[in-house]
């Protein structure tokens, strides 16, 4: 060895024995500048929730809100403020049985204290309407505070703002349910749930190895403080949640998985649990004590009610979590880690769900039914739009756009790369134990969302936290730290050497890329080449329509007042009790989407609403709209409404009736399927020239709603039919093949006939329009047209909107010869002005006798009736054959049933 490798080698031997260097610490941007920009992008949200979408709701002193259910949330707000009480049972909806309010309480006091500051104590109901319909869009632009700090937990500042930013311009279901006038719960409930998910990260990260039994005991404050701090304001937040949505047990259930995962994980890592299990007892409490004073015993076990459903399963989940923490707790001390602490969990899981099952079926029963939120929805609930699987049409690109419409590209499918990436830092650092919390909530939520597309306003917010962790991956990889230290220290004057410009153009790059897959289709995507991106809210605000609005208002001065106000505070009737109705009482048919504009705008008793409550099924013989509507003569309409409640007059238990082109249409499908009966049995579309025909049935045409919204009531010759002539190939395919045309009843008839002895399988008598009858209809004698709104949907103007008033009507009776043809009709004028002839024909008996009756009123509205300005244009006309006679029909006749003799 020479001596010169011998000084070498001693010269590293010293340097080795010197301490490292110390790694300087990265500059970065003070936390007042992050706060900035989310408080900017808080200010842009809020920019694309109120204000871009402000001259689609405001119409001079009128505020059209949006959704079946904002109306509502108004009313219970009003209602609030004016009695300083919430209502909980409401009879002016499912008449005649009223229905306990599921709706939570947060939205209703929420709009009531803000509008009682911004009237300064004194608001006006306008004041009221400003409040609520703002108050959405608020909580909407809210969210992206719990967003950036969970983001910030999850991957740091730059995916806390990436994450900000997502959920400030994701569009679809969580953007809309977040607008101006969109006065729902269901943007309060992400808001809400999202913070105590966000408390509840900080409390198990802060509370790891701190809060135990043992710290308690000592009263440690140092090592309390923070954990308990947190799971209070997670219990806080979760309590307040619950009173938004009476259905949001399931958060409870994703903090209960999460606790029992992590408290065997850290079991199996040697870890103290009881953090775990100290903190969220601590949370269920809190929670516990916010919902109780909502609580009704009165309610039983329902899940969809505040009932003693909720409080059961938070102080079983207190007891289950305490519980937990103590058998960890005493299997460490008895050095038992192994598998023995996950097999006794599960073990005790499986036993104590086995003995509830059989002793307490009144709460397993509802808690397992409610797992079927899970399952994808099957006949009438299959046709609401916002129930079906995200995965049907373009629900995925609606409401999470990915570049170029491709949907693979959705950041819903892209952004769960980022899980098993937090699943496999998890694994490789105990500290991250809030990572499982995150895991679990996103899964559970995705789930939720395939099986109902409406749970993607839950979803933008894991998506937008998800986008923001990939984000943070990707400039980690970039040294985008570097990057931010390099521009801060220049911005001090401290940076000497050259800023690197292949570095600061890759976290450019980088950045470009993130705002290229995630952002700019966010906000101006478009599906089928129509916009859906949050930027063209102004576009895609709805709002209830003038028709409609303007038809409630008719509604409500125009029609006798049925003897309750819908801001009356009503006392449940005693279980099993049907409510004390006022004999004035009378209900309001329509389909359920309807009955709460109905109810609060109309302020009349509606027989069914969007609680899915008066619905009923034909099939089964429950009265409800669906049998109603699809009832295929008036004897059988009459009788739906005689059998809604026995005891009360069917002319009380539906008095008027609303009808609007989409029930007779779009809606129609809807209305047949809730009655567990095949659509098609009424209408199909097959394919003729490459081209989709709608084919209308006999028992289209012969349906009430069809009969009143298309044809009046009137009775209605064939105006054109064609004879259809199926064939079925060796495939179990159908052809279907027009034959013949023609408006002559009869003809078509005989094509029939001819049609099936050309060995057709089967043949029968069809329109393509259903404005166009393809067999005669029969006069409807209790139902007059009493309103029409204004927007023509037809050639021949017909309304977009109609009220009808179901009545007894007044019987015309007489004498004639055996068999002579008696025919008796009037021309009938609208409140827009649109005529019309009603005709009723019948045949005098083999006793020489004829009775009809009539609905109109001859002699115009009294001052205790419809106060109505559509009716007939002077006496009927009766001609019983060749004799003509005028008649004269006062109102009392028609209201009373009242016989005229001829």
């Amino acid at each position: 060895m020479t001596k010169k490798s011998v000084k070498e080698k001693k010269k590293g031997a010293e340097e080795m024995d010197r301490p490292a260097p110390k790694r300087r610490t990265f500059e970065r941007v003070p936390d007042l500048y992050v706060y900035a920009g989310l408080f900017f992008v808080f200010l842009f949200s809020l920019y694309l929730r109120v204000y871009r979408p402000m001259p689609r709701f405001f119409a001079g002193e009128v505020l059209l809100f949006d959704g079946n259910d904002a109306s509502y949330h108004m009313m219970l707000a009003k209602s609030t403020l004016l009695n300083l009480q919430r209502p909980w049972f409401d009879p002016m909806t499912y008449f005649p049985n009223g229905t306990e309010i599921p709706f939570g309480p947060f939205m209703s006091w929420g709009i009531a204290t803000l509008s009682y500051i911004a009237g300064l104590g004194d608001p006006s109901m306008y004041t009221v309407d400003v409040v609520g319909a703002i108050f959405p869009g608020v909580l909407g632009a809210l969210i992206v505070f719990p967003a950036y700090f969970i983001g910030r937990e999850l991957g740091g500042r730059a995916a806390g703002l990436t994450a900000a930013i997502m959920v400030a311009v994701l569009p679809g279901q969580f953007l809309s349910r977040s607008m101006l006038g969109f006065a729902d719960h269901h943007v309060a409930e992400v808001l809400l749930s999202a913070t105590a998910i966000l408390f509840f990260v900080l409390a198990v990260r802060s509370g790891a190895g701190k809060l135990t039994f043992a710290s308690l005991m000592r009263g440690d404050m140092g090592a309390l403080k923070r954990p308990l701090l947190y799971s209070l304001l997670a219990g806080l937040f979760l309590g307040l949640y619950i009173t938004a949505w009476s259905s949001g047990h399931l958060f409870f259930g994703i903090l209960i998985i999460f606790v029992t995962v992590q408290s065997i994980v850290d079991h199996m890592r040697g870890m103290n649990a009881e953090y775990l299990g100290i903190g969220g007892a601590v949370a269920f409490f809190v929670a516990l004590l916010t919902i109780l004073p909502f609580i009704s015993s009165h309610n039983g076990f329902s899940p969809y009610l505040y009932s003693l459903f909720q409080p059961t399963i938070l102080m079983a989940g207190i007891i289950f979590m305490l519980v937990l923490s103590a058998i960890s707790n005493q299997l460490v001390r008895r050095d038992k880690k192994g598998l023995y602490f996950p097999l006794i969990v599960v073990g005790s899981i499986v036993v104590i769900f086995i003995i509830s099952l059989l002793a307490f079926p009144q709460f397993t029963g509802p808690l397992m039914s409610g797992l079927s939120v899970f399952l994808p929805r099957t006949g009438g609930a299959a046709t609401v739009a916002e129930i079906s699987p995200i995965t049907v049409g373009y629900a995925v690109q609606r409401n999470f756009p990915g570049i170029s419409e491709l949907s693979f590209l959705s950041p819903m499918w892209l952004t769960l790369l980022a899980l098993p990436l937090i699943l496999r830092r998890y694994q490789k650092d105990p500290s991250r134990n809030g990572d499982m919390l995150i895991i679990v909530w996103t899964l559970t939520i995705f789930a939720l969302t395939l099986a109902q597309n409406r749970f993607a306003y839950y979803y933008a917010v894991n998506v937008a936290l998800l986008c923001g962790y990939l984000g943070s991956i990707l400039l980690e990889k970039t040294r985008f730290m570097e990057v931010e230290d390099a521009v801060v220290r220049m911005v001090k004057g401290t940076y000497k050497d050259a800023l690197d410009q292949k570095r600061l153009l890759m976290n450019a790059g980088v950045v470009a890329i993130l705002a290229l897959l995630f952002v700019y289709p966010a906000m101006f995507g478009t599906v089928q080449g129509v916009p859906i991106g949050s930027f063209n809210t102004d576009r895609h605000a709805g709002s209830m329509g003038y028709d409609w609005y303007d038809s409630m208002i008719w509604l409500r001065d125009n029609t006798p007042h049925p003897g309750m106000d819908i801001y009356t505070i009503y006392e449940s009737p005693p279980r099993g009790e049907r409510f004390p109705y006022p004999d004035l009482a009378y209900g309001t048919m329509s389909w359920w989407d309807y009955g709460h504009a109905i109810s609060t705008i109309g302020e009349r008793p509606a027989n069914s609403n969007p609680f899915q409550q008066g619905i009923g099924n034909k099939e089964r013989g429950v009265p409800g709209s669906s049998p109603f509507f699809i009832a295929q003569n008036e004897a059988e309409a009459v009788a739906v409404a005689a059998d809604l409640d026995p005891d009360r007059s069917p002319y009380n238990n539906i008095r008027y009736v609303v009808t609007d082109v989409e029930m007779a249409m779009g809606k129609f499908h809807a209305i047949a399927a809730w009655s567990n009966i095949n659509p098609g049995n009424y209408q199909f579309a097959y394919w003729q020239n490459n081209q989709p025909i709608t084919i209308y049935r006999t028992p289209y045409f012969n349906s009430m709603v069809a009969r009143l919204h298309f044809f009046d009531g009137t009775e209605t010759e064939v105006k054109e039919g064609w004879v259809m002539g199926f064939r079925y190939d060796a495939q179990g395919g159908i052809s279907i093949e027009p034959q013949m045309r023609s408006s002559n009843y009869q003809q078509l008839l005989d094509g029939v006939n001819e049609t099936l002895q050309r060995g057709y399988a089967a043949a029968e008598v069809v329109s393509q329009s259903p404005v166009m009858t393809s067999v005669p209809l029969e006069a409807l004698s209790h139902f007059r047209l009493v309103y029409e709104s204004q927007t023509s949907v037809t050639t021949d103007g017909q309304k977009y909107v109609k009220i009808f008033e179901h009545v007894p009507g007044a019987t015309i009776s007489g004498e004639a010869s055996a068999g002579t043809d008696v025919v008796i009709s009037v021309p009938i004028t609208t409140n827009r002005g649109r005529s019309f002839l009603y005709q009723q024909s019948t045949v005098a008996d083999s006793n020489g006798e004829f009775t009809l009756v009539v609905p109109y009123s001859t002699e115009g509205p009294e001052d205790w009736s419809t106060n109505f300005e559509t009716g007939p244009v002077g006496p009927y006309t009766l001609r019983v054959g060749t004799v003509q006679y005028d008649v004269r029909v006062p109102e009392g006749a028609v209201i009373t049933g009242s016989s005229i003799k001829i």
